[in-house]
């Protein structure tokens, strides 16, 4: 009799012990689904995230207010809207070179930098190049040069026809003229000869003697690469 309802007890033990086993495997199921539900939601929206990054044109820092004084102090020629479509253009050309294998620019950079470009290009651009816009983010006139440095939000198709969006930054040198050898040319004072450091200089620092803004100034494309 007494082994009997040993019997019996050991059968209901494992009856509870086989259905908590049961409950402790329910749970581990939802909680093994419901973690697998945080991670695809966790895919999903890094993969949206990605697509808005790709789809959205990079922002861009303008400064163009706060400089325009000191810009128009050295070339009061300066003419913001033109100088913002050289550097749209200068941008697409940057992409087409890319997509060309080639450097694809003319004239109005330096030498300098038509040799690295000959060397290094972006090497997944296929097509669809587009610059959205432009900004003025720095004037260096601290240094004997005087130095533009511009951004500029563009986008192309990549091989797999993939919308890439980038920020470009590209710099422009005052220059009196284009050189073969150096890229830039110095002009001297009229009154003792002395050379001028930077265009927008007004005064001979050797002898004082005014100086008038060159009507010869053009910017000239020293750098430009993604940021």
């Amino acid at each position: 009799m007494m082994e009997s309802a040993a019997g019996i007890g050991t059968i209901l033990l494992i009856i509870l012990i086989g259905g908590g086993g049961l409950v402790a495997l329910g749970y581990i199921v939802r909680a093994a689904l419901r973690v697998g539900n945080l991670a695809t939601m966790v895919a999903r929206l890094l993969k949206q995230a990605d697509y808005e990054a790709e789809t959205t044109p990079k922002s861009l820092s303008s400064a163009e207010p706060l400089l325009m004084d000191r810009i128009r102090r050295d070339f009061p020629e300066y003419n913001p809207e033109l100088i913002r479509q050289r550097v749209a253009a200068d941008a697409k050309t940057f992409y087409e070179s890319a997509r060309a294998g080639r450097c694809l620019y003319k004239e109005g950079v330096s030498d300098q930098l038509k040799e690295r470009l000959e060397s290094f290009l972006p090497p997944d651009v296929a097509g669809s190049i587009r610059v959205y816009k432009v900004a003025l983010s720095a004037y260096d006139d601290v240094s004997e040069d005087r130095v533009l440095t511009f951004q500029a939000a563009a986008s192309f198709k990549d091989p797999a026809d993939t919308t890439r969006q980038r920020r470009l930054i590209l710099k422009y040198l005052a220059a009196w003229s284009t050189d073969t050898m150096t890229g830039v040319k110095k002009a001297n004072c009229p009154n003792c000869g002395a050379p001028i450091p930077a265009v927008g200089s007004k005064v001979c620092k050797y002898c004082g003697t005014a100086l008038k803004v060159w009507a010869g100034t053009q910017w000239l494309l020293t750098d430009i690469r993604e940021d």
